[in-house]
């Protein structure tokens, strides 16, 4: 049995295996070279036995090779896949089960019966290059290029990925290949495996998606203020990488949002946690803050579309004036279009980040701190200490605001949203009824304010026009002070329920 220990990225782009050879030759690593065809075909029940215990069942061929592998469970975090494995050479293309250890398998699982009902349910076939690496410290690093596709039945989708593999020494060695070669080609960290991507083109019914819930990062009352952040590292790297998936693979205004989103939750988390944490991981802090502030333009976006969409809510009020319609869309124009953001999501820097993630991730769980229930700076005391710091610093603003006023109300959005993450990430070490009666008046608020910016942007365009139209001016303004007053009323529910995080 051997513990795969990798890191797996998808490749944007062409001469890959060119570029790979030219810069190791160019920094001077020592590597060999080869080249092989694979054919891997995938077993399982028809129910998925092995699927459901987390298990992976290939047969692979290599010229007159022929080996059964099986996988067991593992982790995958940012793109960094660990996974054991159980290798066995035979002699035929049709796996047999006997063939590995007994204690891989779960008492519910009778292996005679799952042998019984083996069929084949896809296939994956590529040819790999690969660079077998010795560096400076001994660390031996294995890197496969595969190009080729995973195929069930009549459906396909191709393979362009690149694996780190460590075959001896420290796992730092995959981390320095890699930063080294994200200066020379596209990529972004694969979060799923050739398996994985099999079992979904086999799947014939469809994935019924769940209606999402809100999330909260930390949850573990008992845990301690060091590993409630280590904890909230994975969790908010695995959220931001699937919503980048999410996004090209519908690259939509709204997925971009979530992208920008889950970054700003990151980085609220390294904000929360400051006092606990070394300066280089503050640097980690103002790296997320140059991607959320390069990603600023996407709420206006998300506003100048449903302002000019056919469908929006405000539209056919909008068909007054064709020339507001044509000042909006203009504006629309100004920004990012999906290649410019597909090359940002591949771009060195931002895969820098993500491996910074990790990396700080890894070195904190090597190092998890035990909670002393003696000691006041306890994560329960830490949090009600946030939550009450957030709570103050809005209150305040909203008790010193002017009722009905527009602008004052939008210059609280930032600051609301920052509460919100607090809540995000603390939020949920408390009584779930309370802290969502708590809350909801709040996010009430957030909504309120973001339809307010929409009617905003109709005003500011409006007044760029000559001659703008009474009607729409007249319904505009009849529009805002209507939801002015809804928000003064949510405003005065918010600051006057009690607060769930005191106990």
């Amino acid at each position: 049995m051997t513990t795969e220990i990798e890191l797996k990225y998808l490749v944007l782009g062409n001469d890959t295996v060119e570029k790979i050879t030219q810069t190791l030759n160019r920094e001077n690593i020592h590597f060999s070279y080869q080249e092989k065809q694979l054919a891997n075909c995938y077993f399982d029940t028809p129910e998925l036995n092995l699927r459901q215990h987390d298990m992976g069942l290939r047969v692979r061929r290599s010229n007159s090779h022929i080996e059964q592998t099986i996988k067991t469970a593992g982790q995958v975090v940012g793109g960094l896949h660990s996974r054991p494995e159980y290798n066995v050479d035979i002699e035929d293309e049709l796996p047999n089960l006997k063939l590995f250890p007994d204690e891989i398998w779960q008492p519910s699982q009778s292996v005679e019966n799952i042998q019984h009902d083996l069929v084949a349910l896809f296939n994956t076939d590529f040819k790999r290059c690969t660079w077998l690496i010795t560096d400076a410290s001994g660390n031996r690093v294995e890197l496969a290029y595969d190009q080729g596709e995973v195929a069930s039945a009549e459906k396909k989708e191709r393979i362009h990925e690149l694996e780190f593999e460590l075959v001896q020494g420290d796992k730092s060695a995959l981390f320095t290949l890699a930063s080294l070669l994200f200066k020379e080609l596209a990529l972004r960290p694969g979060l799923k495996s050739k398996a994985a991507r099999g079992y979904a083109l086999w799947r014939t019914e469809p994935v019924i998606e769940a209606t999402p819930q809100q999330i909260f990062i930390c949850h573990k009352r008992i845990d301690s203020i060091a590993n409630a952040f280590t904890d909230g590292l994975s969790h908010g790297l695995t959220r931001l990488q699937n919503s980048i998936e999410a996004y090209l693979a519908t690259p939509t205004l709204h997925e971009l949002v979530a992208v920008k989103a889950n970054l700003a939750l990151i980085r609220h988390g390294f904000w929360l946690f400051a006092d606990y944490l070394s300066p280089d991981e503050l640097m980690i802090r103002d790296e997320l803050s140059h991607f959320v502030h390069l990603l600023t333009w996407v709420d206006n976006a998300i506003h100048l579309q449903e302002l000019t969409n056919k469908t929006g809510n405000y539209r056919k009020k909008l068909d007054f004036s064709k020339l507001l319609i044509e000042q909006l869309q203009i504006e629309k124009r100004r920004f990012p279009d999906s290649d410019d953001i597909s090359q940002l999501l591949h771009s060195s820097r931002f895969n820098q980040l993500q491996l910074s993630i990790l990396q700080g991730y890894l070195a904190r769980s090597e190092h998890t701190v035990t909670a002393n229930k003696a000691n006041d700076d306890t994560l329960i005391k830490f949090a009600q200490d946030k939550i009450q710091l957030s709570l103050s610093e809005i209150s305040a603003q909203m008790k010193n605001m002017a009722s009905s006023d527009c602008q004052q109300y939008i210059a609280q959005s930032k600051l609301l949203y920052r509460s919100s993450l607090t809540g995000t990430w603390l939020a949920g070490l408390f009584d779930n009824d309370l802290r969502d009666k708590f809350r909801r008046p709040w996010l009430d608020l957030q909504q309120g304010i973001s339809e307010l910016q929409s009617l905003w942007i109709i005003q500011l365009q409006l007044e760029k026009l000559s001659e703008p139209p009474k009607k729409l001016v007249q319904w505009q303004q009849s529009k805002v002070q209507g939801l002015l007053l809804a928000l003064d009323n949510t405003k005065a529910i918010a600051i006057a329920i009690e607060p769930y995080w005191l106990e």
